[in-house]
């Protein structure tokens, strides 16, 4: 199983580094409309968002929109010193304040007065926005394989959660293990607004 994830996430990102700029923009622009245009988006309290790395979908239109209404939005860290992989999600008021981070990402500083607590907010209306390297139909996930997001969403049910990917990241199934967490719902460039905004928290 884990040699099959190995060779689905090669073949990925081999294709995700070949796609073109101008592919990459279209359909990520088309994905973070839908997205902004979303009952979902519009109704959240908090959104929990990542910034895009190495041909993920892009997320900078959504990220500048949200700050520039006034949303509480909030950026993984990955924690250094722990043998599991570990992150949290931090708030932040500007793109100004993310620096260069694990793997070469961008993360906010990490101040622990800014933290996004779960248990103070989860009966909020909660929105996080997954990358990952392919998704399937059942909304399983194929990340990059030190399962951060699986560790964190793991004892956070009250998270809605979306991943955003390129069409061809979608599969009908992938191989998936005890440890993979199912995501809510997955938005694609083609996925119609009517199909998103019939997810509820």
């Amino acid at each position: 199983m884990t040699k099959e994830k190995e060779e689905i996430r090669k073949e990925l990102l081999a294709r995700r580094e070949a796609l073109s700029k101008e592919i990459w923009n279209e359909a990520s622009k088309a994905i973070e409309r839908t997205i902004l245009r979303s009952n979902i988006y519009k109704e959240c309290d908090k959104l929990l968002l990542y910034a895009d790395y190495h041909g993920e979908v892009g997320t900078i239109t959504i990220l500048e929109e949200a700050l520039m209404i006034g949303k509480q939005v909030y950026l993984p860290k990955v924690l250094e010193g722990f043998e599991e992989a570990r992150m949290d999600f931090y708030r932040i008021d500007s793109s100004y304040e993310l620096v260069n981070g694990y793997m070469g990402i961008m993360e906010p500083m990490g101040d622990p007065m800014r933290v996004f607590d779960y248990e103070k907010c989860k009966d909020e209306k909660i929105l996080m926005l997954v990358p990952g390297v392919a998704f399937d139909r059942e909304y399983g996930r194929l990340g990059y394989g030190k399962g951060y997001y699986d560790n964190y969403l793991v004892d956070k049910e009250n998270i809605l959660t979306v991943g955003i990917c390129f069409g061809y990241q979608l599969f009908d199934k992938l191989p998936t293990s005890d440890s993979d967490v199912k995501l809510d719902f997955i938005v694609t460039e083609d996925t119609p607004l009517e199909a998103l905004n019939a997810l509820k928290y």
